[in-house]
């Protein structure tokens, strides 16, 4: 099976650098304010230039022309939504080609709002918190087994190059989006945990049975 890797909450033109030449097919840049990896502005410039692999900003409950306007000077392939974004804000700003839709996991997953969003964009299942994502702690990733068959969803919240592969063989996600799991501290990635983590997804995708 294919498994796609973001690496989120980079922080530094460097990182991005290293993420790219480690394997990543996406990179992750917050731009909503209470992050600890929330880049400034200015910061556009030098995302601009990064090239190699697809690039994403996140979001969270912020304009929906802000967020076209961060997404045309970044050059951003696509934008993350961990707010509480409609599903017509989600197709107003691209649908599925361009949006990935965030959804929190608490105790359970109601299988109609992921339709719902499903329909519209890219669905992107992290742990529920206060911050709209980036908790560095898992769920239970046992409520995602019941997810449609034909739901190719990515997976986020505390990923880390030991337990990913465990991820994976349990719930076969389209993708892994990790940021703290790969960090030396809060917005600096370690490249060594990258390439450890990228690895490991490598090795567990294709050890899995096709589906």
């Amino acid at each position: 099976m294919s498994v796609t890797i973001k690496v989120c909450g980079l922080t530094s033109q460097g990182d991005a650098r290293t993420a790219i030449a480690a394997g990543a097919d996406y990179l992750g840049f917050v731009f909503f304010p209470g992050s600890p990896r929330c880049l400034a502005p200015a910061a556009v410039s030098w995302i601009r230039t990064v090239g190699g692999a697809r690039k994403v900003g996140v979001f969270r409950d912020q304009d929906p022309g802000w967020i076209a306007q961060v997404r045309e000077e970044a050059g951003l392939d696509l934008v993350q939504l961990h707010g509480h974004e409609s599903p017509a804000m989600c197709a107003g700003l691209g649908g599925g080609d361009r949006v990935v839709k965030a959804l929190g996991v608490g105790d359970a997953v109601d299988w109609g709002v992921v339709g719902a969003y499903g329909l519209v964009a890219r669905v992107l299942f992290d742990t529920a918190g206060p911050s709209g994502g980036g908790t560095g702690r898992r769920f239970d990733w046992e409520l995602l087994t019941r997810a449609p068959r034909e739901l190719a969803f990515w997976l986020a919240g505390g990923l880390t190059p030991e337990n990913v592969a465990g991820a994976i063989a349990q719930v076969r996600p389209a993708g892994v989006d990790v940021a703290s799991g790969v960090e030396g501290a809060v917005g600096r990635k370690d490249a060594a945990k990258m390439g450890a983590f990228i690895a490991a997804v490598r090795r567990a995708a294709a050890a899995a049975p096709p589906t």
